[in-house]
């Protein structure tokens, strides 16, 4: 799992680099208060978005491993991801509403299909609940909170 965790990694700052940071800077570019002031970009705020938006999306696209940690611990499973499907895809269209700074739909879609993808990704690197083993009358954690 440390060779996929390797290339997630860099999959995010190669999406962060060619998608999220180029629509981000052009809005931020673009963006005007009044015709009278001048828009004005220094190379540390640059930097602090540049590299902001890379980290971000770096932590994103982890989360398929931090799902398949939290499977082996018996956490979740593959029906907990599609109980909660439309929740999650609410969840990461608002995510993606935050994550990019124009108002544009194209933009919004260009950061939530990733983020979607993440997430079936996720569902797909689980454990079906039929290999979940239940020893000695203990339960899944999960399911100690659903009751």
């Amino acid at each position: 799992m440390f060779c996929f965790g390797t290339v997630m990694f860099f999959a995010g700052c190669a999406v962060g680099y060619i998608l999220v940071f180029p629509m981000t800077f052009h809005f931020l570019a673009t963006y005007q208060i009044s015709g009278s002031i001048q828009n004005q970009i220094s190379l540390d705020s640059y930097m602090d978005n540049f590299l902001m938006m890379i980290f971000v999306m770096d932590v994103v696209f982890e989360l398929p491993l931090l799902a398949w940690i939290l499977s082996k611990t018996g956490l979740i499973n593959r029906k907990f991801f599609i109980t909660y499907r439309r929740h999650a895809i609410i969840t990461l269209l608002v995510l993606a509403a935050f994550i990019t700074p124009s108002g544009d739909p194209f933009a919004l879609a260009v950061v939530f299909f990733p983020l979607y993808f993440l997430f079936e990704l996720s569902c797909f690197m689980v454990r079906p609940e039929e290999e979940i083993i239940l020893t000695k009358g203990k339960e899944p954690f999960y399911r100690l909170l659903n009751k």
